[in-house]
């Protein structure tokens, strides 16, 4: 996932208020996820670490997310959030891993 910040200002992807900017769900987006399916996000650290300094003006950062669902080809949602309507739109990628 790849954050542009295009403000006129740094962006601090690791504070508080952005603490839920990533989430991974299974299934596509805006489902009731199914009992039994699963996906185990890899790498949750890392991504949260990649989050943490701040994002200057007019840079961009990529944040590596690696998933594992409960079967092949099982589709998968990533939410991209961001922390007050002052932001664009919550942004939903959904991912068929193979």
């Amino acid at each position: 996932m790849t954050f542009k910040n295009d403000t006129d200002e740094e962006l601090r992807l690791g504070d508080e208020a952005f603490s839920d900017t990533l989430d991974v769900e299974p299934g596509e987006s805006g489902q009731d996820y199914a009992s039994g399916e699963h996906v185990n996000w890899l790498n949750p650290d890392e991504a949260a670490a990649a989050l943490l300094p701040p994002l200057p003006e007019g840079e961009e950062r990529t944040v590596p997310v690696r998933l594992k669902p409960d079967r092949k080809g099982a589709p998968v949602t990533l939410e991209v959030n961001p922390p007050h309507p002052g932001y664009r739109e919550t942004a939903y990628f959904q991912l068929t891993p193979g």
